[in-house]
């Protein structure tokens, strides 16, 4: 099995009247992909990476605070390629018989409704673990959730920039090297 750490970033509409209602209601609209396969889940060496932007077709204006915290631009997603486009050529990297992993379910739901919103069948999705709840589980035992960059700290890790996607599941593997990841996933219920 092939492991992917993903990171999505997302807009959201500039205000809850701006929601995309119908057929559901649409959080955010995915305007970054990153993503990076690991060799295997003891040594956790990353083989390969991906990243690409999306031109967002429902919420093309970047609400202010996401932009902020991402750096993206207007200009910079409106040169981005389709989200299907893209959406396929990730899950063509991502390659047969992989597991996503994530900090959170939060990209997994994002990816989910950003497929469904264009049309594109989320039946082979594969698996994903959430290393968010590793970290809770064997570090915090707080049964909440923590954000990236409190791992990071709480590991005394340096980070990449936060809040780019490639960096985040970069960011994502460093907290993982710092876990019992593997055995973590033997009690892990997907």
């Amino acid at each position: 099995m092939k492991y992917v750490v993903l990171d999505l970033e997302w807009n959201q509409p500039l205000s809850p009247q701006r929601m995309i209602r119908e057929p559901f209601n649409l959080g955010g609209e995915i305007i970054q992909f990153g993503a990076v396969k690991i060799d295997d889940l003891q040594n956790l060496n990353i083989v390969d990476k991906y990243s690409e932007i999306v031109k967002p077709v429902f919420y093309t204006k970047m609400q202010k605070h996401v932009s902020e915290v991402t750096d993206l631009t207007d200009e910079i997603v409106s040169a981005g390629r389709p989200f299907d486009v893209v959406c396929r050529e990730f899950l063509e990297w991502c390659g047969d018989d992989c597991a996503f992993i994530t900090w959170s379910n939060n990209d997994i739901y994002m990816l989910e409704d950003n497929m469904s919103i264009h049309d594109m069948d989320i039946s082979g999705l594969p698996e994903c673990y959430d290393v968010q709840l590793l970290f809770d589980d064997q570090i915090t035992q707080e049964d909440r959730n923590f954000a990236l960059s409190y791992a990071m700290w709480k590991f005394d890790i340096k980070p990449e920039r936060s809040h780019d996607a490639l960096n985040d599941a970069i960011n994502t593997v460093a907290v993982m090297r710092k876990l019992d990841f593997s055995e973590g996933l033997d009690g892990y219920e997907v």
